[in-house]
C-alpha cells in the first residue's frame, strides 16, 4: 500500500511541470492577488497634467511586487489580461488589475524602443509605444465585471515577445529607490 501511494504521489507530481507554476499560475501571484484588497491604489485621469501612477507613492502591495525585481516582469505580463477590480479608478469608475499591472511595468522596467526615455508628453500612455499600451478601461464592462479586449491579448502578447528577446530589463526608477 505504501508503495502505491508514493507511485501516485510521484505520477501526479510529474504531471506538472516544474516552471516555477503553481495550480497554473505564475510564482508570486499571491502579490498581484493583494493588488484585489489593497484599499486605496490610484485615481488614474484624462488631464496631462494629472498623470497619475500607482508608483507614485506606491502602496505596501506594489512595493511587494517591486521587491521581487526582475521576477515581477514575467508576473506583471501575465496578469496584463486580468479582469479582477481594484480599488484604483478612472473616469469614476474602478479599474481592473491589468491596467494596474500594466502602470507598475512601464515604472519598473527598462526597454529601449517600448518606453521613451526623457518624455516630457503628457497624458494616458504618452511614453511609451502604443504596440505596449492600453488605456485603463481597455476592460469592458460586464454586470459586476470586466472583460479584457482585443487590444488587452495584443499588448499582453507584444510585451511576452519583447520579454523573451530580452528587451525588457528591471529597473528601479531612480526617483522610486528613495522612497522604497
Amino acid at each position: 500500500m505504501r508503495h502505491l501511494t508514493t507511485i501516485l504521489a510521484v505520477l501526479a507530481l510529474s504531471a506538472f511541470p516544474s516552471t516555477g507554476q503553481t495550480g497554473g499560475r505564475p510564482s508570486g501571484s499571491k502579490r498581484i492577488d493583494a493588488l484585489t484588497s489593497a484599499p486605496s491604489l490610484v485615481v488614474y485621469s484624462e488631464d496631462g497634467a494629472a498623470d497619475a501612477t500607482v508608483t507614485e507613492n506606491p502602496p505596501p502591495e506594489v512595493r511587494a511586487i517591486a521587491h521581487l525585481r526582475s521576477r515581477s516582469i514575467p508576473l506583471l505580463i501575465a496578469h496584463l489580461d486580468d479582469a479582477r477590480p481594484t480599488s484604483a479608478k478612472f473616469n469614476g469608475h474602478l479599474v481592473p488589475v491589468g491596467p494596474v499591472c500594466l502602470d507598475i511595468l512601464t515604472n519598473i522596467v527598462s526597454a529601449p524602443g517600448i518606453l521613451k526615455k526623457d518624455c516630457a508628453d503628457d497624458g494616458l500612455g504618452a511614453c511609451v509605444d502604443g504596440r505596449y499600451y492600453f488605456r485603463p478601461d481597455a476592460f469592458a464592462r460586464e454586470g459586476g465585471g470586466f472583460t479584457a479586449g482585443r487590444d488587452v491579448a495584443r499588448v499582453k502578447a507584444n510585451w511576452r515577445r519583447a520579454y523573451r528577446r530580452g528587451g525588457v530589463r528591471f529597473k528601479y526608477p531612480a526617483w522610486w529607490r528613495r522612497r522604497i
